[in-house]
């Protein structure tokens, strides 16, 4: 069914790609799917459907780890997973590599039910590149790693190609 209110404009945040296109954050309301945060011209996330799409990209892989201590997010900007990382009482340390700190901020800013993970102290943000990330940690330092990507477009194609799943071996 189409929503008959689209998302209204609450904040459009200008900011450059590498490549120095400009890339707009906007964050707005819809009467459906409430706050709605769009990266790129791609709906991310919905405040009425996120959750489901955040317990199941966390809960299926920390449930089948026994007692997870270590878990890295690469992406996942809003904080959504966050909130779902920190229900698991064996997680000691929550790593999160987002590439745009503007995304964290339009997140903590607008949706800060969705954002709130970030408050945990067993969290630690990374502003950067995942890949790079990744290449500079020991290997075996997180018992679990959690890809929250946005669509392979632009800078989040990295995250998608056969090279950066290598890095995970």
């Amino acid at each position: 069914m189409r929503d008959s209110n689209p998302p209204q404009r609450a904040r459009i945040c200008p900011a450059s790609c590498p490549d120095g296109s400009p890339r707009l954050v906007p964050c707005g309301q819809s009467a459906t799917y409430g706050r709605v945060l769009v990266l790129d011209g791609v709906i991310q996330l919905t405040q009425r459907y996120e959750c489901a799409y955040q317990e199941m990209i966390i809960h299926l892989p920390l449930c089948s780890i026994p007692d997870p201590k270590k878990v890295l997010v690469v992406g996942g900007g809003d904080g959504g997973v966050l909130g779902e990382i920190a229900r698991h009482k064996s997680v000691e340390q929550i790593d999160i590599c987002e590439i745009d700190k503007l995304v964290v901020d339009v997140a903590k800013e607008f949706i800060p039910d969705v954002a709130i993970g970030f408050e945990d102290p067993r969290v630690n943000l990374h502003i950067g590149d995942g890949v790079s990330f990744l290449k500079a940690v020991p290997e075996g330092t997180y018992d679990a790693i959690i890809v929250d990507s946005s669509d392979p477009v632009g800078r989040a194609q990295a995250l998608f190609e056969r090279l950066f799943y290598k890095t995970l071996d």
